[in-house]
């Protein structure tokens, strides 16, 4: 055989350099399924006539979409939770002027929609507008009219004091026993009625602390403009929050509060946390949180769980509530413990107790399931429009550019060490509060 004739590679070298091939294949698929693609919005960032800033987010998926997310941030700090309550229940009630509809049956016709938020740092007046020049222009007229000054109505007042739960709120006693008074001493206070002229009174609050517009949706240039015009309007007499005096809080201590007495029928809880600051705390509290739901939704004495976390830029926090069934509270045996072992809500909030934390298994699951859940919510403005008003703060450690530049990369490269040393850094086991209640 000549040498033109020879193979390049031996027969052993040719088996190696398959094998090679076959592991860097295998390799590339699982890399690849490990790893989520994500959008990555494009962020723009302007000011009204009044200093107000704006940001706006958008991303390519969004061009053929009429759906546009609309947020006015405001930070009016006050200890008075039933105030702000009321007074964003009146707004969005009929406080445009000479009317008595409602702002959404107002907004209706014109395929929109008024929503608000609200937490012990931030209060949020949300809008879902149509982008469509026919829809849009007349909604901006109207939210115009509305925001720049609305008519807080008596007898919307006295009808909402009469509503009105005499009832403590859980989540607001459990919100103060963590950042402000005693339990006990704020119940009275959430409960005094406030009168219709510290309605008037904080609404001009909120107009003189606020923190940013956020803009999330596509809009053309002929809408970019009209919007921009309106915010300038109704922004005219807004004024920029200045940072709140650090208010001295009372470092919180674990305890329990029982009420009446009986079979237990509800317990609720709550832990204070640390601020958020990177994307992968963020996943973390996500994991956490369904991994909390989950294993106590597997315990044959509950009904079910519901879990709030509220990662607001100083004093973030977690509350849960647990409802449980009709049925006797069954006491582990040798037999039965692997299947009905009770599991104390508090022990969650221990790192090293956790089960995702203890088990790569239950951990793997959780964040597929969250990276899955993820492509879907990334498509959404109003996803977005909560990541922006409530979990990047704009002059927090973590912003919506930040977020929206660095969270694929957090996410596919997020690993159960990450978990571990997230978790470790943010909960605060010492501030445990829990209510329980008996009937």
């Amino acid at each position: 055989m000549s040498d033109s004739n020879k193979p390049l590679f031996s027969r052993p070298v040719l088996a190696a350099i398959m094998l090679f091939c076959t592991l860097a294949i295998w390799l590339l698929n699982l890399t690849a399924s490990n790893s989520t693609t994500l959008p990555t919005p494009k962020v723009e960032a302007w000011s009204t006539t009044s200093g107000i800033p704006v940001v706006w987010l958008k991303q390519e998926a969004w061009e053929n979409s009429n759906k546009v997310e609309l947020r006015f941030v405001f930070r009016s700090v006050t200890t008075n939770t039933a105030l702000i309550e009321t007074t964003l229940a009146m707004l969005m009630s009929d406080s445009l002027p000479l009317s008595t509809a409602s702002i959404n049956q107002r907004l209706a016709p014109l395929a929109a929609s008024a929503n608000s938020y609200y937490d012990h740092e931030n209060q949020v007046i949300g809008l879902t507008l149509n982008n469509e020049t026919d829809y849009l222009l007349p909604s901006l007229s109207l939210i115009t009219k509305w925001l720049k000054d609305p008519d807080f109505k008596r007898r919307t007042f006295d009808n909402w004091q009469t509503q009105r739960s005499k009832s403590p709120n859980a989540q607001h006693v459990l919100e103060d026993a963590l950042f402000f008074d005693s339990a006990e001493e704020q119940v009275s206070k959430n409960l005094m009625p406030a009168s219709l002229e510290h309605i008037v009174d904080y609404y001009q609050s909120l107009k003189n602390a606020v923190v940013a517009i956020y803009v999330v949706g596509d809009l053309t240039l002929k809408a970019q403009q009209s919007l921009r015009t309106a915010l300038n309007a109704i922004s005219q007499d807004f004024k920029i929050a200045k940072d709140p005096a650090e208010k001295i809080q009372h470092e919180p201590i674990s305890s329990t509060i029982q009420q009446n007495q009986g079979d237990l029928w509800q317990t609720r809880s709550a832990i204070a946390l640390k601020p958020v600051a990177t994307i992968k705390e963020w996943i973390s509290l996500q994991i956490w949180g369904a991994d909390l739901v989950s294993t106590l939704n597997k315990q044959q004495h509950i009904d079910f769980v519901q879990l709030a976390l509220t990662l607001s830029p100083k004093n973030p926090w977690a509350w849960w509530s647990i409802q449980y069934s009709n049925n006797p509270i069954i006491t582990p045996t040798a037999s039965n413990e692997k299947m009905d072992q009770l599991i104390n809500a508090k022990s969650l909030v221990f790192t090293e107790q956790v089960p995702s934390v203890q088990d790569e298994k239950t951990f793997q699951a959780l964040l597929d399931a969250f990276k899955t859940q993820l492509e879907t919510q990334a498509l959404s403005p109003t996803w977005w429009s909560y990541i922006a008003t409530q979990i990047a703060h704009l002059d927090g450690p973590l912003t919506l550019e930040q977020f929206a530049n660095n969270y694929q990369e957090a996410v596919n490269s997020f690993t159960a060490e990450d978990y571990q040393t997230a978790l470790s850094q943010l909960l605060t086991p010492s501030s445990y509060q829990e209510i329980q209640v008996y009937q």
